[in-house]
């Protein structure tokens, strides 16, 4: 029970912080401050460091396995996102595929940087 807490929190904490940001950035977007490209590139790279940073949050408050642990934490987002696509109705394409990759990735290796900065203190 403990353990659902914790991954709980983070993925709460997680979803929270994209909002917010993602808030601010369609602020700025509608206000026409930042342009279409930028928009577009700031969306991903928002959502990835906000991944990237609770992996690694969630890696140095594991135990062990800090792979299996970004990799939990990526799924986690990535089912919300498909959950949302199918209610949506939106469409499934080679970008989509490529961007739930790199999710992955930067998940797992923010969780696997966070278990070894918590051995090296």
């Amino acid at each position: 029970m403990d353990y659902l807490k914790k991954i709980g929190k983070v993925s709460l904490f997680t979803f929270i912080s994209i909002i917010i940001l993602g808030l601010l950035l369609n602020t700025l977007y509608y206000f026409d401050i930042i342009s279409n490209n930028v928009y577009n590139i700031a969306k991903m790279i928002i959502v990835l460091v906000i991944l990237f940073i609770n992996a690694l949050l969630l890696g140095k408050s594991s135990d062990k396995y800090g792979l299996v642990e970004g990799l939990k934490l990526g799924g986690i987002f990535l089912l919300i996102m498909v959950i949302l696509k199918i209610t949506l109705n939106s469409s499934f394409d080679i970008r989509t595929l490529i961007y739930s990759i790199i999710v992955l990735l930067t998940t797992s290796v923010g969780a696997i940087i966070g278990i070894n900065k918590k051995d090296a203190k």
